[in-house]
């Protein structure tokens, strides 16, 4: 038998690791060499070195985006104070789109889609019991270090059929991602939980690594989402989906038909959908069909007020009239709309600023239930990480944690003609409007849901407010 522990290192709110489930369920499928043991430990639920001083793995594998990078080092080097010889793999996006920061700690890393890699991986060290680099060079999309150099293998082609990932098995996380809780992004009581339809994104923003990671778009059948859908609303009783596609209003022909097969199985009077459109995709036919699914809630990222900024973290293909027209329309249509802006933005004037600011205002009147404001942060495969590379300010190895989207005291991507304090002044006065916005949701929610508000503050008080300001939140 080989036992393997996943380890999924983002803390807080309740995004159970999709990622790794799917690296699991497919691993559980396929792997057909010898019995094969596979456990995920949540930080979120777990004593991460207290799971692994029990149970006797094989390999552990992290999974790390770039601002959990630094903890995957300090983990794996306790971890090797434990079991030495422990070979530890690091996956997911940071390693992939960075792979010259692999760190010596680990044994090797994963780079892009990690199902068949590490099916690749488990095979060799079922016929070695070991994984020696000789072999290890062999496997496509691994990096590693060999006297002292970093060697990157060949690269693995993209998983064509999505469908060959099989309904994640969600047995294999915590039961507590299935609770009854306050969802406030919702406004109700209920059970949520996210599904991926499809990987990738064709625009390609200049924060945003996704192209880089996932390449081109590919799309799981209608038939797999029926599936996984009726899996989350039959055995865990889920009553609100999170579609977590990058885009998921790209093709609108599989969005219809989508909708007919939900109309056919009844999935769209048993649950309900939130997802993320583009705002210059959304026209009337696309509201009727989100509505067609039971898409309640539509997310937008709106990013700037300022055409000038607008245009530049998205490329050319948004326009900020654009966005103001599907809040509009979106509003229209009964959707409950939210979004997201950015500040500091490289060459972004004050002035800009000011006009996210009225932007905000904007959205406040025109009936948006709920926005976030971020400061722009640089990640490692997108353009705004060369720009602030090269003003010396990021590295291929450096701390990863001050890369945060709440950094109002260190913005890395500020226009170098702008104080910090005044960066901080207009962004916390941006911030003022957006909770506006948070206490108009709080005394919905409130209204919305008295008795069960009652009930449940009475039951566990701490709990339940712990749970509104630390995980879901207004």
């Amino acid at each position: 038998m080989i036992k393997l522990g996943l380890v999924y290192l983002h803390k807080g709110g309740m995004a159970p690791p999709l990622g790794l489930m799917s690296i699991a369920t497919y691993l559980r499928k396929n792997f057909k060499d010898t019995k094969l043991k596979i456990k995920i430990i949540d930080i979120n639920f777990d004593d991460i070195l207290g799971e692994i001083k029990r149970n006797n793995f094989d390999i552990v594998g992290l999974g790390a985006m770039t601002i959990e990078y630094k903890k995957a080092i300090l983990l794996s080097q306790e971890i090797k104070k434990i079991r030495p010889r422990l070979p530890v793999i690091i996956g997911g996006v940071h390693i992939s789109t960075l792979p010259h920061s692999f760190h010596l700690i680990f044994d090797f890393g994963v780079i892009g889609e990690g199902e068949k890699t590490l099916l690749d991986v488990l095979k060799l060290y079922n016929q070695e019991k070991s994984l020696p680099i000789k072999k290890l060079r062999k496997i496509k999309g691994l990096v590693f270090r060999e006297e002292n150099k970093i060697i990157i293998t060949k690269e693995r082609l993209l998983i064509e059929d999505l469908d060959d990932l099989p309904v994640v098995d969600r047995s294999l996380i915590n039961k507590k991602y299935f609770d009854f809780y306050p969802l406030t992004t919702w406004g109700e009581f209920g059970r949520e939980f996210p599904i991926l339809t499809s990987r990738g994104c064709p625009y390609q923003c200049i924060f945003c690594s996704t192209k880089k990671f996932w390449k081109r778009v590919r799309y799981h059948s209608i038939d797999h989402v029926v599936d996984d859908v009726k899996d989350l609303i039959e055995n865990y009783g889920v009553t609100y989906i999170q579609i977590w596609d990058d885009l998921f209003t790209i093709n609108k022909q599989r969005l219809r038909e989508m909708a007919l097969r939900f109309k056919e199985e009844g999935i769209n009077k048993k649950v309900k959908f939130n997802c993320q459109p583009r705002a210059n995709l959304i026209d009337e036919e696309m509201c009727q069909i989100l509505k067609a699914l039971n898409v309640r809630i539509v997310m937008f990222g709106f990013e700037s007020g300022s055409e000038k900024t607008l245009n530049f973290l998205k490329a050319g293909t948004v326009k900020v009239s654009q966005n103001k027209k599907a809040i509009k329309l979106c509003v229209k249509n009964g959707f409950k709309v939210q979004g997201s802006v950015i500040f500091g933005v490289p060459g972004e004037t004050v002035k800009e600023m000011k006009k996210t600011i009225d932007f905000l205002k904007f959205a406040l009147k025109s009936g948006v239930e709920r926005l976030w404001s971020f400061v722009l942060t640089p990640f490692p495969a997108t353009i705004i990480w060369e720009i602030v590379k090269k003003r010396g300010k990021v590295a291929d190895n450096m701390d990863w944690e001050i890369l945060s989207h709440q950094g109002i005291d260190n913005p890395l991507c500020l226009d170098e003609n702008i104080s910090k304090e005044e960066f901080k002044r207009i962004f916390l006065k941006g911030r003022a409007i957006i909770n506006r916005f948070k206490w108009r949701k709080v005394f919905s929610f409130l209204k919305n849901n008295p008795f069960l508000t009652i009930y449940y503050f009475f039951k566990k008080p701490y709990a339940y407010f712990s749970y509104l300001i630390t995980k879901r939140g207004f």
